[in-house]
């Protein structure tokens, strides 16, 4: 499936984007997932946020996104990753998977978090049933497993190239 990964922050993208962006999101976490929550946050919208969207060449259809921004991480063990990016809200469309486009995707959202944030570490926060996935991208399990919404949640890093 041909496609085009593009990346901008939130007020950069055509409201239309924005409407498949959040459409996508809520389908695969709202829906999919069966996870109640207010989908949409400040990180969105926070000039310091990049998404990542993936595009089928021929449709415009959305088929996969991921945000990369400034670490946030909320438990003080930690604290090395605050100078760092994380990567958050990956998600694909049920077409896409399977494809090798979440991991091309992937690769794109943990490339840009390094030139965000040269040397230093990447930060996220896997669903516990992806920290393989994860790790195959060199993030290892950190820190306690948390709940997030009724879905557990295991903080990973990447460290610096």
């Amino acid at each position: 499936m041909p496609h085009i990964i593009t990346a901008a922050p939130l007020g950069q993208l055509a409201a239309l984007d924005v409407h498949q962006l959040y459409k996508l999101r809520v389908d695969v976490f709202v829906h999919e997932q069966r996870c109640p929550y207010a989908e949409i946050d400040a990180t969105d919208a926070d000039p310091q946020t990049v998404h990542l969207l993936a595009w089928d060449a021929d449709t415009h259809e959305l088929l996969g996104t991921a945000r990369v921004f400034p670490a946030a991480p909320t438990d003080a063990a930690l604290a090395d990753a605050a100078n760092g990016a994380q990567i958050g809200r990956f998600a694909l469309a049920p077409a896409a998977r399977g494809t090798g486009l979440g991991r091309e995707l992937f690769q794109a959202a943990v490339d840009l978090g390094e030139r965000m944030h040269p040397g230093q570490p990447l930060y996220l926060e896997a669903q516990a049933g992806l920290v393989d996935y994860y790790a195959s991208f060199g993030f290892t399990p950190v820190g306690e497993l948390f709940d997030d919404e009724g879905v557990p949640h295991q903080p990973m890093l990447r460290p610096a190239p």
